[in-house]
């Protein structure tokens, strides 16, 4: 596996690790301006400023949202992890009711980058599950 490659993996781990800490501005550190996340629950990928309004609203729900990150690959550009991803849902999400229930699903993660930064995001994971752990499906 080549240098670089070996950069992208360490720079997820440190995005992933900054997303724990809930600390937005260096999770930022580590994506370029234009970044993108396409995630299950849009139908659009979310720019930078639209992620910056929704995460902070996620961590407010589930204040204790951990991703446990299992494996880590890389192949050119492209860095993809599978997570386990758990949370408690303690306070209410836009028109959601907190359900003070947790959750544990997978989910695989493709990180593609530009340069030494995280350019786009893709995340996928079983939203049925998520849901049905959650009461809220």
């Amino acid at each position: 596996m080549g240098e670089q490659q070996e950069r992208n993996k360490e720079t997820v781990r440190k995005a992933i690790a900054a997303f724990n800490k809930q600390d937005l501005d260096e999770f930022w550190s580590y994506h370029t301006d234009d970044t993108t996340s396409h995630e299950p629950y849009f139908p659009e990928p979310l720019t930078k400023a639209e992620m910056s309004v929704f995460v902070p609203k996620l961590w407010a729900a589930y204040p204790d949202w951990t991703i446990d990150t299992k494996t880590v690959i890389a192949q050119g550009n492209t860095v993809v992890v599978e997570n386990i991803m758990t949370a408690t849902f303690v306070n209410d999400f836009e028109d959601q009711k907190a359900t003070g229930r947790t959750f544990s699903v997978r989910e695989a993660v493709f990180f593609e980058f530009q340069g030494d930064k995280i350019k786009d995001v893709r995340v996928f994971l079983d939203r049925q599950t998520q849901e049905e752990q959650l009461g809220t499906a």
